[in-house]
């Protein structure tokens, strides 16, 4: 009963009254959570676009962006719609909830899409996880990611489920209002379907402790890198840049877990305990922002990024940009100005993350020379030979880290 419905161990009379503050706190934290994923896939799709021959995209941007559209797809159709799909009747002896102007059809609608874009969120955020354990600390390289067997099981499978279980739920008519703000199809309250909530309570558990575990091997990682860094301090540059670039991928990734628990684990409370009211408000408030909560993480290394390009930039103008502006300008928003100017596009943003293989090619060239030559006025007897060795093992090692640096450039 808690699974289906955890406000049942309440007065539901009290609770249909107060039901309200739930309702418009959902449609705003639905509201927020569309335009953050919205931004998220606007800027994906538009890196895809200025890509050489718009060639496909590597497979973390790819799993973000599928990620962002399943959040998109339940904000909108749950969270913002809500009760205005709930039928406008006595439903299992309770009083339609506030705002509801739907019918029994909307209600199997609302109920199908958020278990499709359910499952097909949860899953993808799993396999975003695995995917920066792969590749962080399994060496998983872009190529092997590449493969059909991989591409089904990172981006596909998710949304199979989603739709297997949405078309379930819509052909044995599972669909009911479930007294918090939106339509789901687990089962009928008054009847409930024991295996189907063993079905979505396995598949909850399983993708949180897949997503827990590669959060803790991520941490390890860090901590691990960071104890060698300091350890190999003299080591080469070019090996401390790569370890750094590593460093910053897996911090990336930590972050979106993060997020994703931050709507998780207030969730769990409710499914070992009787939440309160208030506490119902707070769900409602915070559940429906996973795609804000997104965009934060998402657009994280771009703003620092430009932050630290106008702090190091000559032009006193430039410094004088605000906080304000270097949004706008990571967002690619333009908005006319009070000096009768636009703000400035997000092309050199793009631009640069486009770019960031043949910089990174260039930046390792310079390295390279500059450590070959520091190695040279070091041993006076070295002949250039052994110079050119020393540096093709140098492009060998950075050869191996080459995938890791586009993942976070992706990112």
């Amino acid at each position: 009963i808690t699974l289906v419905d955890p406000l049942l161990a309440v007065n539901p009379c009290k609770l249909m009254a107060d039901l309200l503050p739930n309702v418009i706190a959902a449609k705003v934290s639905g509201g927020l959570s569309i335009i953050g994923s919205g931004l998220i896939v606007r800027d994906v799709v538009n890196r895809w676009r200025n890509r050489h021959n718009q060639e496909s995209l590597p497979t973390i941007p790819c799993i973000i962006l599928s990620m962002s559209l399943a959040d998109l797809g339940s904000s909108f159709f749950a969270h913002f719609l809500g009760t205005w799909m709930v039928p406008n009747e006595v439903v299992n002896g309770f009083d339609p909830p506030p705002l509801a102007t739907g019918t029994d059809a909307t209600c199997a609608a609302q109920a199908f899409m958020w278990n499709l874009f359910f499952y097909a969120g949860y899953g993808s955020n799993a396999t975003l996880a695995i995917t920066y354990w792969l590749t962080v600390c399994r060496g998983r390289t872009e190529s092997k990611l590449k493969q059909c067997n991989w591409q089904f099981l990172l981006l596909g499978l998710p949304w199979l489920l989603g739709l297997i279980d949405a078309v379930v739920g819509t052909v044995f008519k599972f669909h009911s209002y479930n007294r918090l703000w939106f339509c789901a199809s687990l089962s009928d309250v008054k009847d409930p379907v024991r295996w189907r909530l063993l079905q979505f309570a396995a598949f909850f558990l399983v993708t949180n402790l897949v997503i827990l575990l590669s959060m803790g091997a991520l941490i390890r990682f860090v901590y691990v890198t960071e104890k060698k860094s300091k350890t190999y301090r003299r080591s080469s540059s070019i090996s401390n840049i790569s370890r750094s670039k590593s460093t910053l991928v897996t911090a990336q990734g930590i972050w979106f877990i993060v997020a994703y628990m931050a709507v998780v684990l207030p969730s769990l409370f409710t499914l070992v305990t009787t939440p309160t009211p208030e506490y119902i408000v707070f769900m409602a408030c915070l559940h429906p922002l996973q795609g804000l909560f997104n965009a934060f993480v998402y657009f994280r290394p771009k703003y620092e990024s430009e932050r630290r390009r106008i702090y190091s930039s000559s032009n006193p103008t430039e410094r004088r940009a605000t906080r304000m502006s270097s949004v706008l300008k990571v967002l690619n928003i333009s908005i006319r100005g009070s000096d009768g100017g636009n703000t400035p596009q997000n092309n050199d943003v793009n631009q640069e993350a486009d770019t960031y293989d043949s910089n990174e090619e260039e930046e390792r060239e310079a390295q390279k020379k500059n450590w070959g030559l520091e190695k040279a006025s070091n041993c006076n007897g070295t002949n250039k030979d052994n110079e050119s060795n020393l540096s093709v093992a140098d492009v060998d090692e950075l050869n191996a880290n080459e995938n890791n640096d586009r993942n976070h450039s992706s990112v």
